[in-house]
């Protein structure tokens, strides 16, 4: 008796294990059957197991293709956001963001061409209507913190480097640039400087690129039509006329000046190299934002410090600044590269001038020389005249910021 008693209560708890094992099994297949169909793991509008039945990938959201105007996609979902369904080598949160289309048709990179090309539009550095001033893929406008005077004209500056390439940062400095780097600078005149839109005259673009650790540079002259330059390093003379904001007519016989004669102002120590973007000529805010943390921001600068460690070269026009740092930053931008340790005048006439920035008072001549400083920025005798190269004009406002420094010594 005890002995059934005891089967029929093992029976009993056996009847019980089963209806667990039975009663956990189908939750946990309905489970999965509710995974498989309710979850979208890779965000583009269509469940898993629907994505199973047609032998696309679950995890892929860009699978299966879609049409331009397919919009059933979810922009929250991380795996979308990550893809690029147009196979544009931009993301979908990209594209997103850009108001872009995730499923239009692909974008072509335009990237710039480091080569001197018969036509400046065949460099790729700027995009559709060259006159425009708009640019390609990898191409960037920078200027500098103190103008440089070159017959009152405009001056458009862009830097390209090749992609996964960086500047290098050297402490306040020339900063060091990858091989098959473009600069370029373009020169121009508005036709009214009280209105834009009354259209430019575009005169040159100035090229340097550099190949296998060395500068070369070139020069483009653009047509009569604005929609080209051609490479010419020829000099060349033309008449041009404009308003300036003042209302006043002005006019200047310019100058393109010969290959050989650029090759002057960026020779130092027997080799070209840029002259203008120094790292503290780039530490000032243009179009809003400082050029050197964008740069940062974009990866496209590596080695340098916070940009509030890094010194700023003083604008010569903003007279917030004393008129000794203003006069300073005058001469070390517009003169300094002819006339430094290494630069072609102190090459062949020796160190008598010395206009760096970081040059102390002491070691630049300035006093010393100060006689000839007036006299060969004031005059227009050929030859003489200084800046020797790239003006025909004398620089008033500048000619009178360096006699009021100069006046200050003699105090």
């Amino acid at each position: 008796m005890m002995e059934k008693k005891h089967l029929a209560k093992a029976a009993l708890v056996f009847m019980f294990a089963l209806l667990f094992v039975g009663f956990h099994s189908c939750s946990t297949n309905r489970s999965d059957d509710l995974e498989d169909y309710d979850i979208d793991t890779d965000g583009d509008g269509i469940f898993d197991s629907q994505e199973v039945l047609n032998g696309t990938d679950k995890n892929n959201p860009c699978d299966p293709v879609h049409d331009s105007g397919y919009t059933s996609y979810n922009p929250e979902n991380l795996i979308w956001l990550g893809g690029d369904c147009d196979g544009d080598g931009i993301s979908n949160a990209a594209e997103i963001s850009a108001n872009g289309n995730p499923y239009g048709e692909p974008i072509i990179s335009e990237l710039a061409v480091p080569e001197f090309l018969p036509k400046l539009s065949q460099l790729n550095l700027f995009n559709g209507d060259m006159a425009d001033f708009q640019y390609n893929d990898n191409v960037y406008e920078y200027s500098l913190s103190t103008p440089v005077f070159a017959d009152y004209a405009y001056k458009l500056r862009v830097v390209t480097v090749p992609e996964g390439k960086q500047i290098t940062y050297s402490d306040g400095g020339l900063l060091g640039y990858p091989n098959n780097t473009i600069m370029a600078q373009t020169f121009y005149y508005l036709n009214d400087e009280r209105d834009p839109s009354l259209g430019k005259k575009i005169i040159e673009t100035r090229v340097l690129i550099k190949k296998e650790g060395e500068w070369l540079a070139r020069n483009y002259f653009w047509n009569n039509e604005q929609t080209d330059a051609l490479l010419d390093d020829d000099v060349h003379g033309l008449l041009v006329d404009w308003i300036d904001a003042t209302g006043a007519n002005k006019s200047v016989n310019y100058l393109v000046p010969p290959n050989n004669m650029c090759v002057l102002c960026h020779t130092k120590d027997g080799i070209i190299i840029p002259i203008g973007p120094k790292a503290r000529a780039l530490n000032f805010n243009h179009e809003g934002q400082n050029l050197l943390q964008f740069l940062k921001n974009n990866e496209l600068l590596a080695g340098a410090p916070d940009v509030s460690q890094i010194p700023t070269l003083p604008d010569w026009a903003d007279e917030t600044f004393s008129i000794e740092q203003r006069a300073r930053g005058y001469l070390d931008m517009n003169c300094a590269h002819c006339h430094q340790t290494g630069g072609s005048y102190n090459a062949s006439f020796g160190d008598n001038f010395n206009f760096t920035y970081e040059t102390s008072f002491e070691d630049s001549n300035i006093f010393a020389e100060r006689t000839q400083i007036r006299d060969r920025m004031g005059t227009q005798i050929s030859g003489y005249f200084m800046p020797l190269i790239g003006t025909s004009l004398k620089h008033d406002e500048g000619i009178e910021l360096i006699n009021d420094y100069l006046d200050t010594l003699e105090e």
